[in-house]
């Protein structure tokens, strides 16, 4: 049986140091799209998530110095794929969910 890659131990230290660091340094916004990051509650269009620098398909590893936080819809939109313009992003369409916010 598979498992996920972002399952892994070393993957969930990092993803954790990297959010702590950004909320140390008070980043609370998208370095993308500027949207208010909401560190609090994830699933959420402006949540903050971690995301892969070098993407892990293009190489890259889950370690704090490849990883950098943006907003959920962002860092879908992005993929495995370069950053996304600020206005692709703005333009995007709603995120489709099984919640109703």
């Amino acid at each position: 049986m598979a498992t996920s890659r972002t399952g892994t131990s070393q993957y969930k230290k990092a993803r954790k140091r990297t959010l702590h660091q950004a909320q140390v340094k008070g980043i609370d916004r998208c370095p993308y799209c500027k949207v208010k990051l909401d560190y609090e509650v994830s699933r959420k269009p402006n949540s903050a998530e971690t995301d892969h620098v070098i993407a892990h398909a293009r190489g890259g590893q889950d370690h704090v110095s490849n990883l950098a936080v943006c907003c959920r819809r962002c860092n879908q939109s992005k993929g495995d794929g370069p950053a996304p313009k600020t206005s692709t992003v703005l333009k995007a369409k709603p995120l489709k969910t099984s919640r109703a916010w």
